[in-house]
């Protein structure tokens, strides 16, 4: 018969497992009922690492007078490799957010950037970082851009630090002047420091013309963000905008249209196609390429031409993802969001309206959550990932 733990017994043991990572704390709840309860207890939550519960996503709203901010959830604890959240977790939102415009720009270890509107007919917008897991949110002072033409992100590292995060404001333009079919470029570049509580102007010193991907979302790593752009490429700035990097990605498909960058175990990996774009959109099989980026590109000091991908490293090529069935990756079926700690990518299936679940390690997909629509294709998904420490957000009285 098993012992029943003493407290200290508890403590030590919560202690010792808070230390462990998530795979392998998966494989600790099966070793005993106690080890499963302890882990499990809520009073241990907040010091044992916690992985995706799940997926926020939304259509971005047909009519630009629509109010409110029109979010679903897909709920993933069922599955193994998934954290159950204590409570149903929902976007907290300021009490004066009713007639105000919102939008969810990005997600990053469980901190959420929304963009708000307040006013008509021209909207003043400002930003929100929020917090579902505890509801603590905090406004943002405005970064002192008055147009609409910006691309906005999130950076956070609960891994480095649970007290300090960044926003990036991407102010878009044309240099010259307006050009019909062709996508703006970034001229500016805003970033906040939640430790400043300041807004710190600049422009930009990529090497190249930079023209972000509209709808990717921005992956935070080792201090950077890193964005997918057109023509190819990989843009990198640091949080104090002082180290500025553009590499090439190993695709032929334009990542605008099928690309994906994640982060899973503290690796940058990127998704996409390897058809031609002779071949693309046809009745074959689509060939899904997961690539994951060295660590060499961080050598800052180090002056370099990457044409031939280099620092990409090949893990998986994988071509039926979706058993008898033709797919052509950004048309029929999109990557949407890759598990920090498993080797698992989330698709949405386009003609199924479903999420799937695909192991790449065992070579199989599973829907994990049916998506009541009819047309996939300009959802977002943003992964959650319950941050349970507070982050100490300002919450307005």
């Amino acid at each position: 018969m098993e012992e029943p733990m003493s407290r200290l017994d508890h403590d030590l043991m919560a202690e010792i497992l808070s230390r462990v990572p998530y795979k392998s704390l998966c494989i600790c709840k099966c070793v005993c009922p106690a080890w499963r309860d302890l882990i499990a207890d809520p009073a241990n939550r907040k010091k044992i690492v916690q992985s995706l519960a799940g997926f926020f996503y939304h259509i971005p709203a047909d009519s630009a007078e629509s109010r409110g901010l029109a979010v679903n959830y897909a709920d993933l604890s069922a599955f193994p490799w998934s954290s159950v959240p204590s409570t149903y977790p929902r976007l907290p939102l300021p009490p004066d957010s009713a007639d105000c415009f919102l939008t969810v720009k990005d997600s990053c270890d469980g901190l959420f950037l929304t963009r708000i509107g307040r006013g008509t007919p021209e909207p003043q917008f400002g930003y929100m970082v929020s917090n579902p897991a505890t509801s603590e949110y905090t406004l943002l002072p405005h970064s002192g851009y008055a147009g609409k033409c910006c691309g906005s992100y999130l950076g956070f590292d609960s891994g480095v630090s649970t007290q300090e995060f960044h926003v990036f404001e991407f102010v878009m333009g044309w240099p010259d002047q307006d050009q019909d079919g062709v996508p703006p470029v970034v001229t500016g570049l805003n970033i906040y420091s939640s430790q400043t509580g300041a807004w710190v102007a600049m422009e930009p010193k990529w090497d190249i013309q930079v023209s972000l991907c509209d709808g990717q979302l921005g992956v935070f790593r080792g201090g950077c963000l890193h964005l997918l752009i057109h023509l190819d490429g990989l843009a990198i700035v640091d949080a104090q905008g002082l180290k500025w990097r553009t590499i090439p990605v190993p695709n032929f498909i334009d990542p605008s249209f099928s690309g994906f960058i994640g982060k899973s175990a503290g690796q940058l990996f990127y998704i996409n196609s390897d058809d031609s774009e002779e071949g693309y959109g046809s009745t074959s099989f689509s060939t899904i390429s997961v690539y994951v980026l060295g660590s060499g590109i961080y050598n800052w000091d180090a002056s370099y031409l990457d044409d031939g991908c280099t620092h990409w490293i090949l893990l998986h090529k994988l071509s039926e993802v979706i058993p008898k069935e033709n797919f052509c990756l950004g048309w029929d079926l999109k990557v949407v969001g890759v598990h920090p700690h498993a080797n698992i990518i989330f698709m949405a299936d386009f003609n199924n309206n479903e999420l799937l679940a695909y192991d790449l390690d065992h070579r199989e997909s599973t829907s994990v959550h049916h998506i009541e629509r009819t047309y996939l294709a300009h959802e977002q998904y943003f992964p959650y990932v319950p941050l349970l420490s507070s982050l100490r957000l300002a919450t307005p009285s």
